[in-house]
């Protein structure tokens, strides 16, 4: 997908693909390819290792501290000197560069989150051109300022000695996270192409929405033109899904930009719902300049009608925090979102199509795009728009403060315009949040004393943070989306403080505070938009970065691949009080996913059982930027972790909590419907062998977008003498027809205690189509089953399961473009709390 900024005119030149680089120093150009950056290309001329294997990482800051230049020659043809005007368009340049076209300086770069259109006819000749992009260092170029400043910004995530990367407005993550390595890149990041204007295009539709309701839109676009000379066109609308809306009007163009207001009404309109409540019906705009019969540009614009409102105001709970779409309060679930490559311009479309199909796979209806790493591909927010998912936009800036100086602040504003121009008609585009964490910072990390700040240095340090958060980034906001909610700083209620009234959260008392997965089901929040706990990946991710020596918690490379100081203690402490020790390596990989998927399963269900007084839970994090232990609930080769799979059953449509509450199992159902429907409620307590003790059903009206309690009963008559280590007792939630709606599990013991056997199980499988099915039953309880399919891509439809005896339960898994004679070659290996493995 092409965006406005790139997208082709009469005549269009793609400068992607070959190029050539190389270290300013060195005489010698190598082959390059563009989108790329300098790591990729050193790799791919053998002149680097893998940054990404075993510590590599260690051995590559070099490249950080040098000059890059890259150059590309393209011939253009008598025809293109038709067009009244050439433009070079740059979509993403990371970061201080100079642009060459012919030898003459074109362009400069200084900032990686902002593309340019830049005239350059006069430069070109008919015949071979030459283009050079020259990268500086972002090290020396920003080392100037930090030794001038003569103090130290509080970037601690920013893995160096000297704290540079607030001065340099490029992804923070690239400096280092707790979660991440340092590459530091330079290179064309993004598209990067030659486009022929004619004599006027359209550069810009703002779409803008004045009432909606089920029975009728008002809409309308603000076209922005930009002419060579004054002239009279025509301009044409289509909309492919509401032809009554097709109209044509003559529109005089100024010289230079003008804007023209073009107006709708629409009957019954379609609305854009998220993920679960309805379809996320969009309309497909063409804008059309003509002159005559002849096209003079074409711009296309796809929207999404839907009211969205941030409720965040003071209320008798405390001060809320939720979203209302379409009149109705919705629930988020979700995650917090980071680049998924630390070299970005390798996330694929491809990449970004398997990532939004696991969010929409796991019932999620949001994800935060966090303030440390970039605003996401066109791609990313059209598969969010297609796919009903609700985009919390942080600016970025995380976790420090920043410089406020004249020139930073309109390096900001520049990035701001372009962005929010850029997002702005995505239905998907939910609010705007101008940083991480940093309210949170200022009043409790301790800055002065960690980097020795008088009071007078720390007090215009934070004036001029409110200069840019309080002034700068909501201002642009206000000009370029108005009517967009804008929140300062996340979060607004603060852990420490246990601040849960507050607006929303970021909880970390659980892992930093090294406090127990129960404290989930106190500290509740009115939404949760970052919390987490660590895993690693599994034994067969864990093969394809590093060696069978690495294989300890304590070894070098691992100590590079974890990137938290107290990491793997911290992931070993946990698991020592729930888990039985592990047998080997393989086992503690597994239990480190079994432990964060437990974990958070209590988090999730607690938030969501306290609705309306808690409306959101936005897990950290979703994805990674390379393989490592992490937050993440899938590994950076795209296989789902046990969180996952979690995060799945736990963001149904309907939830069924069954939990502990003053010496009484409480059972609640919690659901996101707008309209009740039948149900039943089976209730059954069972030993490990299957023999069942106790059963009651009964029928309800399923709640209407909340949740209630169901039943409430005493836990002692419930065990009446049995044995607890050898009970679970299940919930099953079944429509009118008979069919599962959902279920849950509650088990007396914790996992440690549980009396598990060694089960007989059973395992069918059956080849549909494209779709390898599983089968699969176990004549005693397998707690935490997990199936791996050696050798075939894509994750399983389930994983990571509790497998009750005499029940069977269903798997598939699709395998595109596989011929059926691969399909029958794959083996499927299975573990869980009880065994190691069984083929």
């Amino acid at each position: 997908m092409t965006s406005n900024l790139s997208k082709p005119g009469s005549v269009f030149l793609d400068l992607c693909g070959d190029w050539q680089f190389r270290q300013a120093s060195s005489e010698q150009w190598l082959p390059a390819t563009v989108p790329g950056c300098n790591f990729t290309d050193l790799l791919a001329n053998g002149l680097i290792d893998d940054p990404f294997y075993r510590d590599n990482e260690s051995h590559l800051q070099w490249i950080e501290r040098q000059d890059w230049h890259y150059q590309k020659r393209f011939n253009l043809g008598r025809d293109w000197w038709q067009n009244a005007d050439i433009q070079l368009v740059a979509e993403g340049l990371d970061t201080f560069c100079e642009l060459y076209l012919n030898g003459h300086k074109l362009a400069e770069g200084r900032n990686m989150f902002v593309g340019q259109r830049i005239s350059c006819k006069s430069l070109l000749i008919e015949g071979e051109n030459l283009l050079e992009v020259r990268f500086r260092s972002p090290i020396n170029e920003t080392m100037p300022a930090f030794l001038q400043a003569g103090f130290a910004y509080p970037a601690e995530n920013d893995k160096s000695e000297e704290k540079l990367s607030v001065y340099c407005r490029k992804a923070p993550c690239h400096f280092g996270w707790d979660w991440g390595p340092r590459f530091v890149t330079s290179g064309i990041w993004r598209s990067i192409s030659l486009q022929g204007v004619q004599s006027a295009r359209i550069a810009d539709a703002q779409f803008i929405q004045h009432q909606l309701s089920s029975e009728k839109a008002e809409f309308s676009f603000a076209l922005q033109a930009e002419a060579q000379q004054q002239q009279q066109l025509t301009l044409q609308v289509r909309c492919r899904q509401a032809p009554e809306l097709n109209q044509q009007c003559s529109v005089l163009l100024d010289k230079g930009q003008s804007v023209h207001q073009v107006g709708f009404s629409l009957d019954n309109p379609r609305l854009w719902w998220p993920n679960g409540l309805g379809e996320a019906f969009l309309y497909d705009f063409e804008f059309s300049l003509l002159d005559g019969d002849e096209m003079v540009d074409t711009h296309h614009q796809r929207v999404g009608l839907r009211t969205l409102e941030v409720v965040n105001q003071p209320d008798e709970m405390g001060l809320s925090f939720y979203l209302k779409v379409n009149g109705q309060p919705v629930f988020m679930k979700g995650a917090n979102y980071i680049p998924g490559d630390s070299f970005i311009h390798q996330m694929t479309a491809q990449r970004h199509q398997a990532d939004l199909a696991a969010v929409v796979a796991a019932n999620m209806n949001m994800l935060r795009v966090w303030g440390g790493g970039i605003y996401q591909d066109d791609e990313f927010y059209r598969l969010a728009d297609e796919n009903g998912i609700l985009i919390w936009q942080d600016f970025m800036f995380a976790c420090s403060l920043y410089p406020a100086d004249d020139a930073f602040v309109a390096n900001v504003q520049e990035e701001a315009e372009y962005n929010i121009k850029r997002l702005r008609n995505h239905p998907c585009l939910a609010l705007w949040c101008g940083n991480n964490e940093v309210d949170m910072a200022i009043k409790h990390w301790q800055w002065p004393d960690k980097f020795g700040y008088s009071d007078s240095l720390y007090s215009r340090l934070k004036d001029d943070y409110i200069r840019l958060f309080d002034q700068c980034l909501p201002d642009a906001v206000a000009q370029f989306d108005a009517g967009r909610f804008y929140l300062r700083s996340s979060p607004i209620g603060f852990w420490e403080e246990d601040m849960d009234h507050m607006g929303n959260h970021h909880y970390w008392g659980v892992w930093h505070g090294e406090e127990p997965f129960s404290e989930y089901q106190k500290r509740i929040p009115r939404f949760m938009s970052e919390f987490g706990f660590q895993s690693f990946p599994l034994a067969s991710s864990m093969t394809r970065f590093t060696e069978p020596q690495d294989w300890q918690l304590d070894s070098e490379v691992l100590r590079v691949h974890q990137k938290h100081p107290r990491g793997n203690s911290l992931i070993r402490s946990y698991m020592e009080q729930e888990y039985s020790a592990p047998e080997n390596f393989p086992r503690l990989l597994f239990l480190s996913q079994v432990q964060q998927a437990e974990g958070l399963k209590l988090a999730f269900e607690a938030h969501r059982a306290a609705r309306p007084f808690c409306m959101g839970t936005l897990y950290w994090q979703l994805n990674d930027t390379w393989p490592a232990a992490s937050w993440s609930g899938i590994d950076y080769y795209g296989r789902w972790k046990a969180l996952h799979y979690q995060a799945r059953r736990s963001f149904r449509t309907d939830l069924l909590v069954l939990d502990e509450h003053k010496g009484d199992i409480r059972v609640r159902l919690v659901s996101d419907r707008l309209h009740s429907i039948r149900a039943s409620l089976e209730l059954t307590l069972m030993d490990f062998d299957g023999q069942v003790i106790w059963q009651q059903q009964q029928t309800l009206d399923t709640p209407k977008n909340t949740s209630t309690q169901l039943a409430l009963l005493d836990k002692a008559t419930l065990l009446n003498g049995q044995r607890a280590e050898q009970l679970v007792l299940q919930g099953r939630l079944l429509d009118a027809q008979g069919q599962l709606l959902t279920d849950s599990l509650y088990y007396f013991v914790p996992s440690k205690l549980q009396e598990l056997q060694r089960p007989n199980m059973t395992l069918t499988t059956g080849i549909e189509s494209e779709r390898l099915n599983l089968t699969l039953t176990a004549d005693t309880l397998v707690r935490q089953c997990h199936i791996e399919i050696a050798g075939a891509p894509g994750n399983l439809s389930d994983n990571f399961f509790d497998l009750l005896p005499g029940q069977s339960k269903c798997l598939y898994l699709e395998l595109p473009d596989w011929q059926v004679s691969d399909i029958e070659k794959l083996s499927a290996h299975y573990q869980s709390l009880y065994k190691e493995e069984e083929q």
